[in-house]
């Protein structure tokens, strides 16, 4: 993903130790949503999981949002909207929050039945889906180290999928073959 991504970037400080902070936060968030769905005797559903959560993510937010000031801008920003205006910006807000539910909900959900290592590839695929996207849509020039990057990613994917649908297969087989075996012995015994 270095490759696929690297090129001229202009950052602040803040920017990148905020950018460093998410990372680690996502990869906290796949791992423990995890456990916390697959470590429960009844596990989670994951609306239970969302329910459990948003208050304390709500809460960290408004925190977030005074630490830097930003209810005053929101004050400011809204009293320059016309009612129309401000009716149409709640609208997209509910929209955009209804898309933000469905993508937990579908990542929760996902984590439950796969694992954490399988989360993060597939974020690596979808970022590397992302840039072609915008190299199609947007007609984006990449450098030939960024479509090798990308090209090594998809390509570290595709071997992931097929090493663990091989291994799926093999623990198929094996309780199919100690089940088969538990059968018998049983059956033996009577």
């Amino acid at each position: 993903m270095a490759l696929a991504t690297a090129g001229d970037y202009y950052y602040t400080t803040v920017g990148l130790l905020l950018t460093l902070l998410g990372t680690l936060l996502a990869a906290l968030k796949t791992i423990l949503t995890h456990r916390i769905q697959k470590g429960r005797s009844p596990a989670l559903h994951p609306i239970d999981l969302l329910l459990r959560m948003s208050p304390l993510a709500c809460v960290q937010s408004l925190l977030y949002s005074f630490f830097f000031d930003e209810p005053r801008g929101l004050i400011e920003f809204m009293s320059t909207l016309t009612t129309a205006a401000r009716v149409s910006l709640a609208l997209k807000l509910a929209f955009n929050g209804a898309i933000a539910f469905g993508l937990n909900y579908v990542s929760f959900a996902a984590n439950k039945k796969t694992s954490p290592l399988t989360m993060t590839v597939a974020a690596n695929i979808k970022q590397c889906l992302s840039i072609v996207l915008g190299i199609w849509v947007f007609h984006l020039h990449v450098e030939w180290m960024n479509a090798c990057g990308i090209l090594v990613a998809l390509g570290g994917g595709a071997w992931y999928a097929y090493i663990e649908i091989g291994d799926k297969a093999r623990r198929q087989q094996l309780l199919e073959t100690g089940s088969g075996i538990s059968k018998l012995s049983e059956k033996e015994s009577v």
